[in-house]
């Protein structure tokens, strides 16, 4: 609970400073609809003149991009303030941090939560409604269940990425790099893992995990993930979370503070 509450404030005061410039506020939730809607223009003009695309159809490809863009929102609602935990880093700041009565590593992931992201999950979701019901699947409680549990697997390595990005830059200046590679070939979940070559999909599952973030929650939905995906998607998220965990540990150890 307390944490809880500090996370309360923590977004009041994030929300606060967007809401400080409402043309800004509103013309970036704008901007994130308007990019939405054109790459739904894009499936369309594609089916237009082909049935199929690597093997799916329209509604299926559709699956694909808004699971990616739940996934993608709401690691980037919670988990914002890490672009700035380099900043951070280089200036000082993070010495201060250190002195507060709160995790670091909370404070420094939850910093910045975005309530922007969050109003477009509304339309995200009605717009995922419709697809999985234009699909025309005979699906149970259980299979929204699921999908619900990969889509919070998917979150758990976005958050152990994230962590990986943090625990880095305690060591180089570069390290931000990490976290913007992340963000571009998350862009690669758009599509059915099926249009890359098989070396591609090997390093989009174990060593940047977009096809298990991504992929799995939207094939379990069509029925395409079998036992051994689910091993699989259970072990690379263990294995991440832990070394994430564990680096972020030995990190914070040898942290050199801005005074040293």
């Amino acid at each position: 609970m307390r944490y809880a509450r500090v996370w309360k404030q923590l977004t009041v005061c994030s929300f606060s400073t967007w809401s400080s410039n409402r043309l800004d506020a509103v013309t970036y939730w704008l901007g994130k609809l308007i990019r939405f809607g054109f790459f739904w223009l894009f499936v369309a003009s594609v089916f237009e003149f082909t049935p199929a695309f690597a093997g799916y159809g329209k509604y299926e490809v559709l699956l694909f991009f808004l699971t990616f863009n739940l996934v993608d929102v709401v690691t980037q609602a919670f988990f914002r303030g890490i672009y700035l935990f380099s900043d951070d880093i280089n200036k000082g700041n993070f010495d201060f941090v250190l002195t507060k009565p709160v995790n670091p590593l909370f404070y420094s992931l939850a910093r910045l939560t975005d309530l922007l992201d969050f109003i477009f999950l509304i339309p995200l979701v009605g717009f995922l409604a419709y697809v999985i019901a234009k699909l025309g699947l005979d699906l149970t409680l259980a299979s929204y269940l699921l999908y619900l549990a990969f889509v919070g697997v998917g979150i758990i390595l976005a958050l152990a990425i994230h962590i990986l990005s943090a625990a880095a830059t305690m060591w180089t200046m570069e390290s931000d790099h990490i976290i913007w590679l992340y963000r571009e070939t998350m862009t690669v979940g758009r599509f059915p893992p099926e249009v890359l070559s098989p070396a591609l999909q090997f390093v989009f599952t174990y060593l940047m995990p977009v096809i298990l973030i991504v992929a799995y929650p939207a094939k379990i939905i069509l029925g395409l993930i079998g036992p051994g995906d689910i091993a699989r998607l259970g072990a690379v998220t263990v294995i991440f979370t832990t070394v994430a965990l564990g680096l972020w540990r030995v990190s914070l150890r040898h942290y050199a503070s801005a005074s040293s």
